[in-house]
């Protein structure tokens, strides 16, 4: 018989499945007391008496137990009465119990029994094996029942445990956080936030521990920036990224990204969670950058006046150079010496050589001035461009096959140029066999992609991007002729018309040269149908 001033320090937590549970024997009769004892001693568990009612609710309040056996006929409080208020309390509303009547109770008893939640009704004389299967099932149950419930208490306690460490985290995270986290009522006052939107708005996180005494609407450097973000807010339930001044407690005025969600927490009013980045130094960066680009513009258009200018007043005095020295040697030639002939002659070269330039310049100055562009066909610029090659085409015995090419929406003469300056290249830059072009078309993303191929002496990888630059030269002018303006003429042209132009080569290999013009800025989605030109002979 366990005592029942010892089972305090047993009930502190709930029982491992192979520790001893409680059984509770409740009969104003010592010597019955005794006779179950003897009959559940085998089950290895903690037997409890108690002498009257009284006494096991007494016990009850204290100490939780696996099974009650409850005799019927007690005096002052019988079982029936004793079950009753065993049901009424919640700690013992579960326990089962068993009825132990020494005499054959009518129907309307056990039934009664039953009523009270019984959960069975045993009579005199007990059979012991009976008796101690029935117990045993409720000492497996009550085991059972406190594993689940010690399991969902670890579980729970577990669960707290780490939602404390997720929020521990979180709060570590929220406070190293170069960004204002914030948390507001809908007319801004602020519930919670971050050391970051304190110290962005000027404030010691420290002596603002009440963050009910700062609204956020207060820092606004324009009130109608902050009323647009609110009725964003009102509507849409969230107001976009906005870019916003402020002006900070100490009246430093400071750029900031503003986001900001609306939520309705249950029985609150509105709340606003939002984000406040300091973005300061990026507008200054972003205004000193407009800046320098104005300047460079200026700058581009004053050097582009220049060269025009410098270019289109060099062309008369160098004309009057360019003429007289061709009269003089057509005239006086004979009459020099061998090397008065060649100064003469360098002189005539020299000053031809300058007027190509000057012309080059000028033409490279002109690009950007498109004012109204206009549709014009593809294979008609082709071909004049093609026209104005005739004599290097027959000179070189050059071949050159064409598709129709598509309208284009641009300068039709920047553009007859660009073919030009391309085709003529391939057939300056030509090997031992004769030049061979092809000029294709195909439809690319927003546009159409131009290529112009040749079988010339090709160009070096490291050089492929050296080559469109202005006045750079793989050769010397005693190799092949030229200003070294040609091609990078040509990137300006197609860049001015939203395109791209590159290369792709190999020494020896020849050329192949694309470039493209966009629906933005240059060609209409309208190709012609495929066909085939040859020029040459």
């Amino acid at each position: 018989m366990a005592d029942p001033s010892d089972l305090t320090q047993r009930q502190s937590a709930p029982p491992e499945a192979d520790e001893k549970v409680n059984i509770l024997i409740v009969d104003d009769r010592p010597d019955k007391i005794i006779a179950l004892e003897s009959v559940l001693a085998e089950l290895g568990q903690n037997v409890v008496e108690a002498h009257s009612g009284k006494d096991a609710l007494r016990l009850l309040l204290k100490h939780e137990f696996a099974v009650i056996l409850l005799d019927v006929s007690m005096p002052v409080m019988d079982g029936f009465e004793t079950a009753s208020l065993i049901r009424q309390r919640q700690n013992s509303e579960h326990t089962p119990i068993i009825f132990v009547s020494a005499i054959n109770a009518t129907e309307t008893h056990a039934s009664r029994g039953y009523s009270l939640g019984a959960v069975d009704y045993i009579f005199a004389p007990v059979v012991p094996e009976v008796l101690r299967a029935k117990v045993n099932v409720f000492i497996d149950l009550f085991k059972k029942t406190q594993q689940v419930k010690r399991q969902g208490d670890w579980l729970r306690a577990e669960a707290e445990r780490r939602a404390a460490r997720l929020e521990s985290r979180l709060h570590t995270l929220l406070n190293r956080l170069n960004v204002g986290v914030f948390r507001a009522t809908y007319d801004g006052r602020i519930l919670e936030a971050n050391p970051t939107f304190f110290r962005l708005l000027g404030l010691d996180p420290a002596s603002n521990a009440n963050s009910a005494n700062v609204n956020i609407r207060e820092f606004y450097l324009d009130p109608r920036e902050r009323d647009r973000m609110l009725a964003e807010l009102t509507v849409n339930g969230q107001a976009q990224e906005h870019n916003v001044q402020m002006r900070r407690k100490d009246r430093e005025l400071i750029w900031v990204r503003v986001s900001k969600s609306l939520t309705f927490e249950p029985g609150k009013d509105r709340v606003v969670e939002g984000l406040l980045e300091d973005i300061s130094e990026r507008k200054h960066a972003e205004e000193v950058l407009v800046t320098k680009v104005e300047e460079l513009a200026r700058t581009n258009a004053e050097l582009e006046q220049f060269a025009y200018i410098a270019s289109h007043d060099l062309q008369e005095p160098l004309r009057m150079v360019s003429s007289f020295s061709s009269l003089l040697q057509r005239r006086y030639g004979e009459q020099f010496d061998e090397q008065g002939k060649q100064y003469i002659s360098t002189l005539v070269e020299s000053s031809g050589r300058m007027q190509t330039l000057i012309r080059d310049i000028l033409a490279l100055s002109r690009v950007g001035k498109i004012e109204s562009p206009a549709t014009f066909d593809g294979s008609d610029v082709l071909a004049k461009a093609l026209f104005n090659l005739q004599s290097m085409v027959e000179e070189t015995h050059a071949q050159i096959t064409a598709d129709a090419l598509p309208s284009i929406n641009g300068d039709a003469v920047l553009i007859g140029q660009v073919f030009q300056n391309i085709i003529g290249n391939a057939m300056k830059f030509h090997g031992k066999d004769a030049p061979r072009v092809r000029i294709s078309v195909k439809a690319c993303q927003g546009g159409w992609q131009i290529s112009i191929a040749d079988n010339g002496i090709g160009i070096s990888p490291e050089h492929q991007d050296k080559i469109f630059g202005i006045f750079q030269r793989l050769h010397t002018r005693a190799e092949y002729p030229g200003t070294g303006i040609g091609l990078a003429f040509c990137r300006k042209v197609i860049e001015h018309h939203g395109g791209r132009i590159w290369v792709e080569s190999n020494p020896g290999g020849g050329s192949i040269f694309h470039f493209t013009l966009g629906e933005s800025g240059a060609m209409a989605a309208r190709p012609h149908e495929p066909s085939l030109t040859e020029t040459g002979t």
